[in-house]
């Protein structure tokens, strides 16, 4: 076993060990890491736990690969997606094989989403383990990444260019969600609606930089101008909600995030609740418990796993 770019990895070559080739070159834009990967003979490989999303796409070869009990075959035009919730394996990797590996920020994912639809989402995102990228939003997408893979060795290039970096990436982000399947997928695809008035969209702004500030529905409505009824008229037409419902979604999502994390230092569940703006912590426990589904304890003790 070794660490790479991406996460812990044992390789077992199935082929002659003398033949045995390992070769990765690796780009990082923003909170994506793009490698293109190639073994020399075959192999079987076990990822360990992943902290983000991964999305393989074979551009020669084929791949088995198998997460929480779901199998699937991977080749050109068919990628593998692993979910940053458990190890993976991959009973098989054809030798000369080439894939293209992105790995993809858990949070920065899911950010795009709930920007995305304008509100906090629940993650992680279910995504089927195998996805079809040979047509629709799909091939675009792997056109895409075939152009970032095709500047992997050019560090002069445009693609290292930060103003040029943070636009493909986010591309990339867009690209992953609208061309795979999840729980919001509808949702995303019937999300055009009418422009948020500025109000809202301002007040958005305001509780999406400092979630864990103490606020009011008033002091956000004297901060954008308009009247507290304004404001809720607002929210529910254009959010679905109550700001104050908003502001307590988005803070359990950002509570979510640090208690998945693996770096937390010892902090306790107590101080990720009170960064985030909670200081009852039964009430808090009963939120997270009803938007994720376990307790805030159970997150941080297995990390979402």
């Amino acid at each position: 076993m070794f660490d790479w770019a991406y996460c812990p990895l044992t390789v077992r070559p199935r082929g002659p060990v003398d033949a045995f080739s390992f070769d990765l070159t690796v780009i990082q834009l923003g909170p994506l890491t793009v490698g293109d990967l190639a073994y020399g003979v075959d192999v079987s490989t076990g990822l360990g736990y992943l902290d983000a999303y991964q999305l393989n796409l074979p551009l020669v070869g084929h791949v088995q690969a198998r997460q929480h009990g779901t199998e699937t075959a991977a080749g050109p035009g068919w990628a593998t997606l692993f979910r940053p919730t458990g190890a993976v394996d991959q009973p098989l990797i054809s030798g000369g094989s080439h894939q293209l590996a992105t790995k993809i920020d858990a949070s920065a994912l899911e950010a795009a989403l709930a920007q995305l639809l304008g509100h906090p989402i629940r993650g992680p995102l279910r995504i089927p383990l195998g996805n079809d990228f040979r047509t629709g939003p799909g091939r675009s997408l792997v056109r895409l990444l075939r152009f970032i893979h095709a500047e992997l060795e050019n560090r002069d290039g445009l693609v290292c260019q930060p103003l040029v970096a943070s636009r493909l990436w986010s591309c990339v982000l867009t690209g992953v969600l609208l061309a795979t399947d999840h729980q919001y997928r509808a949702e995303l695809a019937g999300s055009v609606t009418p422009s948020r008035p500025r109000h809202v969209k301002r007040a958005i702004d305001l509780m999406e930089a400092d979630p864990g500030r103490a606020v009011t529905v008033q002091d956000l409505a004297r901060t954008v101008g308009v009247s507290v009824r304004a404001l809720q008229e607002g929210f529910r037409r254009y959010a679905g909600m109550s700001p104050m419902t908003y502001l307590r979604r988005l803070r359990l999502a950002r509570a979510h995030d640090d208690l998945r994390r693996p770096d937390t230092n010892g902090r306790t569940v107590t101080e990720i609740a009170h960064r985030w703006g909670f200081v009852h912590m039964g009430r808090f426990a009963a939120a997270y418990q009803a938007q994720y589904g376990e307790l805030p304890h159970h997150t941080l003790r297995t990390g979402g796993g």
